[in-house]
């Protein structure tokens, strides 16, 4: 009988379901954390190559800021194309050709999963972009 309440005593059934309770929402954490990471970094490179593109056509097209606006727009990802906020400056405003172009560009991304955004103090997070060329 004292053999059998030693044996009962010693088992390790619920071992790995408590485990599992235990390390299952730093996992949950870890990837929601990977997840948003590559969504921002993926926003972040995708406003960099639009303000380098844009600032690209307007020193070889340096013709209305509109027209830069629009072949920003059509080169962005769909996400950012509608709702990101552009602005192209010259730097000579009398002749554009003797100055520099500087185009910025501003977004806010949205936060994937709800996790992050505790940490971030929001479901969304502004990402912006700046880049200088000469006008040749």
């Amino acid at each position: 009988m004292l053999t059998n309440i030693i044996k009962w005593i010693k088992r390790e059934d619920g071992q790995a379901v408590v485990e599992l309770a235990i390390t299952l929402p730093i996992l949950i954490m870890i990837l929601c954390a990977i997840i948003d990471f590559g969504w921002l970094f993926m926003n972040q490179n995708s406003i960099d190559y639009a303000s380098r593109e844009g600032a690209r056509y307007a020193i070889v097209n340096a013709s209305s800021k509109t027209a830069i606006e629009a072949h920003i727009r059509a080169i962005a990802p769909d996400n950012i194309a509608s709702t990101a906020t552009i602005t192209v400056t010259f730097t000579n405003t009398s002749n554009p050709r003797l100055g520099d172009v500087i185009v910025d560009i501003s977004d806010d991304v949205n936060i994937l999963t709800p996790i992050v955004g505790v940490f971030v103090r929001g479901e969304t997070m502004n990402l912006s972009s700046s880049c200088t060329m000469k006008v040749e």
